[in-house]
């Protein structure tokens, strides 16, 4: 005789608010000050979509779930179109917890490698976009006032690639705000023995110890436009120490040895660094890159805004139109050709496979928009 069926176990609720019921999907790994759970939203018996919740990990410390209610604090003020939307919740026994806008994404450090691996660089003007997207998004934060018009101060701190999406639909978005500095009353002290946001990102007046301020986050991300036009980190290899440092597993003493000779390259970071890693980038943007990536905070753009300009001033000049539909265009191509190369075949042909037949029939050149998408042939690397 068969058995008879199972009934299907019941979907785990792990949080309800009102008529509105979370119910977990996956666990998708560590976090900063917490752990992140897809979860899928219910009103009632009706399917309201996924959602992602960030809260406290069961071995997390008091000070984690403090600094996650104060993440919430931070996030509560934030409404921009290129930033996660964040809501913080209630959970059981007043533990914090963060529901966060699900955005089926590329992450842009899952870009770069995609384009290490199909030996294909970004375009300029997908590197120009993606970077003016995250510049407006922090210009936001850090012209925050609170309701009695004084300036929040707030400095994101950890501004990398891992912490930028690229969604399904070509919107850009910045989060974790999870180590953000600010002026909020009764904020957490971040003095201490333990770095705060990613040191492979950090500006040379942070590795020194002196006043935080907005152009800080412009120092990082200009690390990563650097990136996103050669493929290079500012300091070679320190990359793959914050992917190491995000493990969040205990520094052993290679890892801390490390740290401190990467702390040293910070603070000593000079003009003659900045002209050696820079050599590679595209002529017409150099200036910029420079700027942004200047020793001194004074020398820099004034603010996250006028970095964005000058970024999309460049795409105006040149005559690059570009934005969600190119992206995306450009993502699809890199990804393909990265999986042709993997398999063995050469770089050059799966592209021209791909833009095959519609963009060189009879010899024709394809628009400016899917020009400006187009990667060009990869620098290589040192």
């Amino acid at each position: 005789m068969s058995s008879p069926p199972t009934e299907p176990h019941p979907p785990q609720v792990l949080l309800r608010s009102g008529h509105t019921s979370y119910e977990f999907v996956q666990w998708l790994g560590p976090a900063r000050h917490g752990e992140l759970i897809l979860v899928r939203r219910r009103y009632g018996a009706a399917f309201g979509g996924y959602a992602v919740i960030k809260r406290p990990s069961p071995a997390g410390s008091e000070e984690a779930r403090r600094r996650l209610v104060e993440e919430a604090r931070v996030t509560s003020q934030l409404s921009h179109p290129n930033i996660l939307t964040v809501h913080p919740l209630k959970g059981t026994d007043d533990a914090p917890l963060l529901l966060l806008e699900h955005v089926p994404k590329h992450r842009l450090e899952a870009v770069l490698a995609a384009s290490e691996r199909a030996q294909q660089p970004l375009s300029e003007a997908f590197a120009c976009h993606v970077v003016a997207e995250v510049a407006e998004a922090l210009h936001h934060a850090h012209a925050l006032t609170d309701e009695h018009g004084r300036a929040l101060g707030i400095v994101h701190r950890d501004v990398t690639p891992h912490n930028i999406l690229i969604s399904e639909h070509g919107a850009v978005k910045l989060l974790e705000f999870g180590v953000a500095w600010s002026r909020l009353a009764g904020r957490l002290g971040s003095e201490g023995s333990e770095w705060q946001g990613s040191l492979a990102y950090a500006a040379p007046e942070l590795a020194q110890g002196l006043a935080l301020e907005a152009r800080a986050d412009q120092f990082s991300l200009g690390i990563v436009l650097l990136q996103l036009l050669t493929g290079r980190h500012l300091f070679e290899g320190a990359e793959a120490f914050d992917a190491r440092q995000r493990q969040a597993l205990p520094p052993d003493a290679t890892q801390r040895q490390c740290a401190q000779e990467l702390l040293g390259r910070i603070r000593n970071y000079s003009g003659a660094d900045r002209e050696a890693a820079t050599r590679a980038v595209p002529e017409a943007l150099r200036a910029t890159v420079h700027r942004a990536l200047a020793p001194d905070p004074g020398d820099r753009f004034l603010s996250c805004a006028h970095l964005a300009s000058a970024l999309r001033e460049h795409l105006r000049v040149t005559g690059q139109h570009f934005g969600r539909q190119e992206a995306l265009a450009e993502l699809v191509t890199l990804h393909y050709v990265a999986l042709r190369v993997e398999s063995g075949e050469d770089p050059d042909d799966a592209l021209q496979d791909r833009l095959l037949p519609e963009q060189t029939q009879q010899g024709s050149r394809p628009p400016a928009s899917q020009r400006a998408a187009r990667p060009r042939s990869l620098p290589r690397r040192r």
